[in-house]
């Protein structure tokens, strides 16, 4: 929601929100490698790279040939249709809504929030910038259309977290390994180019990305 509000009080700078963006891929990447696949690996076994697939392809599809989808600056002449954005990235908070869920039951859900949190908010910041610049919405049209957009992945939490309750371990690792696949495809395809963008400061970018990954290294020992 915060990310969302900051673009109708005061514009990022392109720097900083690069900076965000890498640090949000590191996070996704340390959080698939060092917790979401030690924890389903043993249920799994050899068939852990089902679901991590399924994951990855699902959102590749739904990005690149059912739905717009903001990029990370938010200028792309294609993304101006906001509303359409505005659903498709509504959809993959739903989706991560069910990632917590799902790591909820199996003791994850501190980290997984925090993946979430790191890569909704340059995405909720992208999607409001469009509506800014669009200039056809009012300042209080965006804050409510943002405030509902926030409600969307708390609302998929709970939701799957009822489906889930009583299920076996299975499953629910399948589940989390969908999760994850969804995760490794939004860090590699969505926010990791970010981290080699051609600037002259870029090596910034690179240290957030390895801060990210090493904030999920750290925080092993605290789930």
């Amino acid at each position: 929601m915060i990310g969302g509000w900051l673009p109708t009080v005061q514009a990022w700078s392109r720097i900083a929100f690069n900076l965000v963006i890498s640090f949000g891929a590191g996070v996704l990447l340390g959080a698939v490698f060092f917790h979401m696949l030690p924890e389903i690996s043993h249920a799994l076994g050899k068939q852990i790279g089902f679901p991590i697939i399924v994951g990855f392809l699902t959102i590749f599809i739904l990005e690149k040939f059912l739905m717009v989808h903001p990029c990370s600056e938010g200028e792309c002449h294609y993304h101006k249709i906001g509303r359409a954005a505005y659903v498709g990235i509504g959809f993959h908070s739903l989706l991560d809504g069910v990632a917590i869920g799902a790591g909820s039951m199996l003791n994850l859900s501190g980290v997984i929030i925090m993946a979430v949190t790191v890569h909704r908010f340059p995405e909720a910041l992208a999607l409001s910038s469009i509506f800014v610049k669009g200039g056809v919405y009012t300042k209080q049209r965006i804050l409510a259309s943002m405030f509902l957009f926030s409600l969307i992945t708390p609302l998929g939490a709970v939701a799957s977290m009822l489906v889930l309750e009583n299920i076996d371990i299975y499953p629910l690792s399948m589940a989390l390994g969908v999760s994850a696949g969804t995760f490794l495809y939004i860090a590699i395809g969505d926010l990791l180019p970010t981290v080699h963008e051609e600037h002259e400061k870029k090596y910034k970018n690179l240290v957030c990305f390895c801060l990210g990954i090493f904030s999920m290294i750290l925080s092993q020992g605290l789930v």
